[in-house]
């Protein structure tokens, strides 16, 4: 029973409805992308390996969902933290042309924002998380979930539930 607990609480980097900590990414024209900068807007942000093919699955999806929620508030974003993450940026971009910011951390960044920690061996990716416009996590999805059986469908609906709730 204590494991199943523990498991379960595993499962979900985040509290549902707890605000959002601080974090940045770079991009490569050398600026910094914070995800506050996002303020007043819904946030989907996938946290990515290019190298990753689930992941590259995944941008490409992305791509029409973004052009889709843009005019309703929705602001998608990418940070990829494979330590190569600066090198192959460039690829990554070139190959799969997303209409939204595509930046990367360090790995350890991303997993002290996602509340994970260096212990826990399995970090499945695409990792997806959904902030509201105040800045509060309204979904958590990691890589191994269900969420990403059907992608375009769970984003599309979890975004509906957010914009629904957030008139």
């Amino acid at each position: 029973m204590r494991i199943a607990m523990i498991a379960a609480m595993c499962a979900s980097a985040f509290g549902i409805a707890a605000t959002a900590p601080p974090f940045q990414m770079q991009v490569l024209n050398g600026r910094t992308v914070s995800f506050g900068q996002y303020r007043g807007k819904v946030l989907a942000v996938a946290f990515i390996l290019t190298t990753c093919p689930h992941c590259q699955d995944l941008t490409k999806a992305l791509k029409p969902l973004s052009r889709e929620y843009a005019p309703r508030g929705v602001q998608f974003l990418e940070c990829a933290f494979n330590e190569d993450a600066p090198a192959t940026m460039p690829e990554f971009l070139d190959q799969f042309h997303p209409p939204f910011p595509v930046g990367w951390s360090s790995g350890a960044a991303v997993r002290a924002y996602l509340h994970y920690s260096t212990l826990e061996a399995n970090f499945f990716v695409p990792h997806m998380v959904f902030l509201d416009r105040t800045g509060v996590v309204r979904g958590d999805f990691p890589g191994d979930s269900d969420f990403f059986k059907k992608p375009e469908e769970n984003i599309r609906g979890q975004l509906e539930k957010m914009l629904k709730g957030s008139r």
